[in-house]
């Protein structure tokens, strides 16, 4: 398993995250998305405050000629597709199922990261650390690497981003060609919506508190760059699938 310096870094987005949430308090936790350090709150069912929307946001996540469109119909129409791919699956553009299952049904367990390159099952891990995500990853697919909202994709890259649940979980989001950004939540559809119903144009300063599956993602472990590739494998093994707020065991696939 490889050994990455992941700690400065992380520290770096920890620190900026947490000041952001200091200076944006609103009712149900939602923050302008433009600016970490706009202290107005979010219109309703807008990511970003009044001052943004009027005057446009010029904070920009570029995107590449290989970032893909919005195309939630591919994963939510069939429902052993939606139901056996998770978030991480969403991310990495993995439409891969086990020979026993059809698009109509599947009850395989989810890929879950670390699992290719060797890593233990990441819920026997105690304490969900972004370095030990981000690491696990890597681990998967080598090619992969740290990055920042603003910066620009290479040719044949991506973004994602990744955040934690530090006691329960982890989450992955993906860019969308327009630039705003869409994720799976387990099981569940595709949407390009955070957990108070605002599009997400900035992963790091959307809501991630999930109160109906008693999860709150509080944790930002960074944005990377993915390589555009078919030849992508995901392990399924020892996964589990969240059912209700809860996890349960399908099998060590």
């Amino acid at each position: 398993m490889p050994t990455l310096n992941l700690i400065s870094p992380i520290l770096n987005i920890r620190a900026l995250e947490e000041s952001v949430i200091q200076s944006a308090k609103v009712p149900d936790g939602a923050r302008c998305q433009c600016d970490p350090q706009c202290k107005e709150p979010p219109l309703e069912k807008f990511p970003f405050c009044a001052f943004h929307k009027k005057n446009r946001c010029s904070r920009i996540a570029p995107v590449s000629k290989d970032t893909p469109k919005y195309n939630p119909t591919r994963w939510n129409k069939h429902e052993g597709i939606r139901g056996s791919l998770n978030c991480f699956a969403y991310a990495f553009d993995y439409f891969k199922l086990p020979k026993n299952c059809t698009i109509d049904k599947c009850d395989a367990s989810y890929p879950q990261p670390g699992r290719t390159s060797g890593y233990p099952a990441w819920s026997d891990i105690d304490g969900k650390r972004c370095p030990d995500i981000i690491a696990r990853i890597m681990g998967d697919i080598p090619e992969v690497r740290l990055t920042t909202f603003t910066d620009r994709c290479p040719k044949g890259f991506r973004k994602i981003a990744v955040v934690v649940d530090p006691n329960e979980d982890y989450h992955f989001y993906r860019q969308d060609s327009d630039g705003y950004w869409s994720h799976k939540p387990g099981a569940t559809p595709v949407t390009r919506l955070d957990t108070t119903g605002r599009p997400i144009y900035d992963p790091m300063l959307a809501t991630r508190d999930n109160k109906s599956s008693n999860l709150n993602y509080e944790r930002f472990c960074g944005y990377l760059l993915v390589p555009v590739t078919k030849n992508i494998h995901l392990s399924r093994r020892g996964g589990k699938r969240r059912v209700g707020g809860k996890r349960r065991t399908v099998g060590k696939r």
